[in-house]
């Protein structure tokens, strides 16, 4: 399989569009770019193919190797290919890494008050 087949296919399994796939690489990508690679128009770096790969939790292996890294995608519960989709869930993630258990318990003490004066304005 080619490497542009290779980012479609995970883009394909996660359900996302061109546009909202290069939403998701950090830096300044557009869909454009990403159809030219996907199309074999444009062979990306492989620094971009490390932001692709970060984005989207694939190793960089799997672009150059077997497909078998998009079969696994198949086996991630429906919450965590959200969590795939979503930037600003990922943030947070990678936010809290630093934090202590003592730190990490005001941030969800945090998001459970959050989540309960959303459950009173519905």
């Amino acid at each position: 399989m080619k490497l542009g087949q290779r980012v479609k296919e995970v883009r394909k399994r996660l359900d996302l569009t061109q546009n909202e796939f290069a939403q998701h690489i950090p830096g300044k990508v557009g869909s454009s770019y990403i159809g030219k690679i996907e199309r074999g128009h444009q062979y990306p770096s492989l620094k971009m193919l490390e932001r692709i790969g970060e984005a989207f939790s694939v190793p960089l292996s799997y672009f150059f190797e077997d497909g078998s890294f998009p079969n696994s995608l198949d086996l991630l519960s429906g919450e965590l290919k959200d969590l795939l989709k979503d930037r600003k869930r990922q943030d947070l993630l990678k936010m809290s890494r630093g934090l202590g258990p003592e730190h990490l318990d005001v941030v969800m003490q945090l998001i459970r008050i959050l989540r309960k004066e959303e459950m009173r304005d519905i």
